[in-house]
């Protein structure tokens, strides 16, 4: 069964969205855009009268320039179309507007294999003499980027980072690289927009690492997505939300072995007894703080200790 556009795209869209607003400068950089001009931009979304022709985000300058507006489209999912629906967005966007002049235009794709499925623009016009619209906008694919290279083109790209890993990286090694990430972003974005980096770095890891749980992402960057508006919206999909069910068992055995693995990643082979007391735990927020300790701790004995704090007390008999 093909899977519907809210269920494959995780997230992506509302939280592209919130990038765009939040740092939106740092995509147009991302698009080879001079940091001069980029640091010039501010962001809106703007309703076309005809929705169906809507751009995700159009950029209008903060100060008077020549450079006229901005459409970015972010795709995280096959769209033979992307690039027929931003070049239609462009030019509803400037007949709405009266605009005439030169626009910046780009798509950012996670997956190269998302630019692969997109149809070049000129194949709708084959048999058409001399119409030819090709090379209209700056393309980029995160997958193609390394860490550092997008921190060398802006530091508060790091809420991308996520799409720089293979989907297949452990989750031990993961959550190393989202608390690195969590430290990046408390250093470059202001106080006030912590929260709202960190909620969209979050998203995005989701999106990224589809074998990740709502409760693996709440430890590894230590903050609750469920405070704000984009991760209500994606919890209420229905990817990490239920009843008690054979899901959920299967989530909270899969966080086990997590803190399993990462003890015998650091200390080796990990006893009968303290395995035994770690499948015993049922309680996600308790696993959570046991993967964090199981990560941070400097020996077994530190690990034990925090463990046996956990652990319930058992009832003495009359």
């Amino acid at each position: 069964m093909k899977k519907k556009r809210s269920e494959s795209t995780r997230g992506t869209d509302e939280s592209f969205l919130k990038l765009m607003t939040l740092s939106g400068s740092s995509l147009l950089k991302l698009l080879g855009v001079p940091p001069e001009q980029a640091d010039q931009y501010q962001f809106r979304s703007v309703t076309l009268k005809e929705k169906t022709l809507m751009p995700d985000v159009e950029a209008i300058p903060m100060l008077d320039s020549e450079q006229g507006p901005v459409f970015i489209e972010f795709q995280g999912y096959h769209d033979p179309f992307i690039r027929y629906r931003l070049i239609a967005s462009i030019y509803q966007g400037c007949a709405q507007q009266e605009y005439n002049g030169s626009v910046i235009a780009g798509i950012v794709y996670t997956e190269s294999t998302y630019q692969k499925a997109a149809l070049p623009l000129n194949t709708a016009l084959t048999g058409v003499r001399g119409c030819q619209i090709k090379n209209c906008f700056k393309e980029v694919v995160l997958t193609d980027y390394t860490e550092q290279k997008l921190l060398k083109i802006d530091p508060k790209l790091t809420v991308l980072a996520p799409f720089t890993l293979p989907v297949r990286t452990e989750k031990v090694s993961l959550f190393k690289k989202a608390q690195k990430w969590c430290d990046q972003i408390v250093n470059v974005f202001p106080t006030h927009q912590h929260r709202e980096a960190l909620d969209i770095l979050g998203l995005f890891v989701l999106n990224r690492f589809r074998e990740v749980t709502y409760e693996e992402v709440v430890a590894m960057l230590n903050f609750d997505l469920m405070e704000s508006v984009a991760g209500k919206q994606v919890y209420d999909m229905g990817y990490e939300k239920g009843a008690e069910s054979g899901e959920q068992r299967g989530e909270r055995k899969g966080e086990q072995k997590m803190v399993l693995e990462a003890l015998e990643v650091r200390f080796g082979a990990v006893p009968v007894l303290l395995s035994k007391q770690i499948q015993k735990i049922s309680q996600q927020n308790v696993l959570s703080d046991l993967l964090r300790q199981a990560i941070e701790c400097q020996t077994v004995k530190d690990f034990k200790k925090n463990l046996t704090a956990r652990l319930p007390k058992p009832t003495r008999r009359k």
